[in-house]
């Protein structure tokens, strides 16, 4: 029955190396957008194998296994950038610094690979840039399009390269965020990009940097969307062999620490000397500590058992307890912590696409956000951890006091407001 709809990875999705060394496994794991109305329906859901392993050849991190991806997006997708404040703020500091440092005008199309709700190319479209966004999810190419963002509601493969290529030409700038990280054939992408790219345009991407994963225990990240765990090493050497030079690296602290690398396409294949003084940082970092790496998934048991206990107890004086954010990385924390039936009362959720639905393998249902909802809590776990800042903001506005706060990553912390 799993077979059917995963298959295993036989090589590096990078440099295609057979050869591996495990890193953590997480045995079989419900998929994290797989929400659905029925409670019955929820609690007989499929799992699949969830295990990190890295190349012993260029050291990138990725899954033993891909599930197939009409499965993960095509209907039952439920992800929207612009439902966090803290991403338009961040889409709209990165269009200045794109504009500025790539020269683009009102005469140049902006291409986005995996756009979504089109959150991002709102910030261009509003500075008189021309956008094209292109995504497989229904509804997030739904809501874009409804806010006159023109999205083409595919996958982005060879085939709809061609088609973008033949209607529109070779594309001056070609930005991916939180994406590259989900796709199957991830070097076909890159291989598209390239070639749907003009000489002298630009391509920069954001995705999810593992070194801060290691750092900060962000463990939950790693879940079956996310094929590949990335951090700089792997990804330039393999850039600069399609035909890329490396402009730009840079970090921000999006989605609990992003990794951001600025192409360029032309002759003079290069990496210029700001990436190489990032790359040596890296070199030196916890990425390649071996021991630590080793050690990695005894820390993980022990949080969670931690954060299991404090759960329970607080169950047993009583109190309420609520989760707040149902997003995907939610469903490994509470696999992990064994938090499933008769114990959350239920979840808050912003983003409307989730409301009504039950966290996947759970009983636990997703509600809307109310005021009085949070009121009849004691206590509140933050699942969406990296936008802890944004949810205490929106409580305090709402004057919601008398509450324990519980943030299970990087380590459990308990707050009261």
């Amino acid at each position: 029955k799993i077979m059917n709809k995963s298959k295993k990875i036989n090589h590096c999705r990078l440099c295609k190396s057979k050869e591996f060394n495990s890193v953590i496994d997480f045995g079989k794991v419900p998929l994290g957008n797989n929400l659905s109305h029925l409670k019955n329906y929820s609690l007989e859901l499929e799992i699949f194998r969830l295990c990190l392993v890295r190349c012993k050849s260029c050291k990138h991190f990725q899954l033993d296994y891909e599930v197939s991806p009409d499965k993960l997006y095509a209907t039952n997708y439920t992800y929207l950038s612009g439902v966090a404040k803290s991403f338009a703020e961040h889409f709209d500091s990165y269009s200045n610094w794109i504009i500025k440092r790539c020269n683009l005008n009102k005469n140049n199309l902006v291409l986005d690979v995996g756009s979504n709700d089109g959150t991002c190319l709102s910030s261009f479209k509003r500075k008189n840039i021309k956008v094209l966004g292109i995504d497989p999810a229904k509804l997030p190419a739904k809501i874009a399009n409804k806010n006159g963002i023109k999205t083409i509601n595919k996958f982005f493969n060879k085939k709809t390269s061609n088609e973008i290529k033949k209607k529109y030409g070779n594309i001056d700038f070609i930005t991916s965020h939180n994406v590259l990280a989900h796709i199957g054939n991830i070097t076909e992408v890159f291989e598209n990009i390239f070639s749907l790219l003009k000489y002298d345009g630009y391509f920069c991407f954001e995705v999810g940097y593992f070194l801060k994963v290691l750092e900060n225990n962000y463990f939950d990240t790693i879940y079956h969307e996310h094929l590949d765990y990335h951090h700089a090493s792997p990804l330039v050497k393999y850039l600069n062999k399609l035909g890329f030079s490396i402009v730009n690296i840079n970090t921000n602290k999006i989605q609990g620490g992003s990794l951001r690398i600025l192409c360029k396409k032309n002759k003079d294949i290069k990496i210029y000397s700001q990436p190489l003084k990032f790359l040596l940082k890296e070199k030196n970092s916890l990425i390649n500590d071996k021991i630590f790496i080793n050690k990695w998934p005894n820390e993980i048991n022990n949080n969670m058992t931690q954060f299991s206990n404090i759960i329970r107890k607080y169950l047993k004086e009583g109190k309420n307890v609520i989760g707040y954010g149902a997003p995907t990385k939610a469903t490994l924390i509470l696999k992990m912590s064994n938090i499933r039936h008769n114990s959350l009362s239920n979840i808050i959720e912003d983003n409307d696409l989730k409301v009504g639905k039950y966290m996947p393998k759970t009983d636990i249902k997703i509600i809307k956000y109310s005021k009085s909802r949070i009121n009849n809590a004691d206590v509140i776990i933050i699942f969406a951890w990296n936008f802890f800042s944004d949810i205490i903001k929106k409580l305090k506005k709402d004057n919601i006091s008398n509450k324990i706060i519980i943030v299970p990553l990087p380590k459990v912390k308990i707050f009261y407001i």
